[in-house]
């Protein structure tokens, strides 16, 4: 009887002891768990998110256009003295318009066959005539010029030269200068809306926690237009460019 009475004394007061234990780490896990939730929850109070904006007017600096002029004939030799005609239309069109012969580059001449066809429509290998393109490109920092180049060379065309003309790219070279500055205007901006923010409600910031770039978007005047990828259009003289940045800052109490 003692020994079953001992042994049932020291067994339950082992199980209470292991029970008590439990209880202990489980009370010290739960209190560290409401701290860690805590400390958590006063970070992310104390956290001010802001975005600042900034933008900027510029004006193209650099321009590039292109136009294609063709010809045709039922023999080569004919098409060829053709496009040399149609070329030197071009050509003396752009010098009449101060278009400078090193601002000038011109491209290899494309050939296309053109094969006659039987009654039923299908092509044979008969050789019917040739088409003959060549294509005249500008480069100037003269983007007026350019511009208006691009508008009046459609007039050759009631002479009876073939023209495809293309739309001017118009940029801007130092592109990579304006937005470094408007990523320091846009910073300067955040900060100062968070320390309104912090101001009115009795606090101060304490340091910045991130920061983070949105795309460049780079728009006609007055445009609405925006990607997520970012814009670049390149068809104004006149641009406006914008950049937003979002900062986290640490505000103190």
């Amino acid at each position: 009887m003692d020994g079953k009475n001992g042994t049932g004394f020291f067994g339950g007061q082992r199980a209470g002891m292991f029970l008590l234990g439990t209880s202990l780490a489980l009370g010290f896990a739960f209190s560290a768990y409401m701290l860690s939730n805590a400390l958590v929850r006063m970070r992310q109070e104390s956290l001010i998110r802001v975005k600042g904006q900034a933008q900027k007017h510029i004006t193209s600096n650099y321009a590039t256009w292109s136009c294609a002029y063709s010809s045709r004939a039922g023999d080569l030799p004919s098409a060829y003295a053709a496009l040399e005609t149609a070329g030197k239309a071009v050509k003396d069109f752009l010098l009449a318009a101060k278009v400078a012969g090193g601002e000038m580059s011109l491209g290899p001449a494309g050939i296309e066959i053109q094969h006659k066809k039987d009654n039923k429509g299908n092509e044979t290998n008969a050789i019917e005539g040739y088409v003959l393109r060549q294509c005249v490109t500008v480069n100037s920092s003269e983007v007026g010029k350019v511009d208006a180049v691009s508008k009046d060379i459609s007039s050759l065309i009631k002479s009876g030269i073939e023209l495809q003309v293309n739309t001017p790219l118009f940029t801007y070279t130092d592109i990579e200068a304006v937005k470094l500055d408007l990523i320091a205007q846009a910073t300067q901006s955040a900060y100062q809306r968070a320390s309104i923010m912090a101001e009115n409600s009795h606090g101060k910031i304490a340091r910045l926690n991130s920061a983070s770039q949105g795309v460049f978007q780079i728009t006609s005047v007055n445009s609405t237009e925006t990607s997520g990828e970012g814009c670049y259009d390149t068809s104004s003289i006149d641009k406006t460019v914008k950049c937003v940045v979002t900062l986290d800052f640490q505000v103190e109490k």
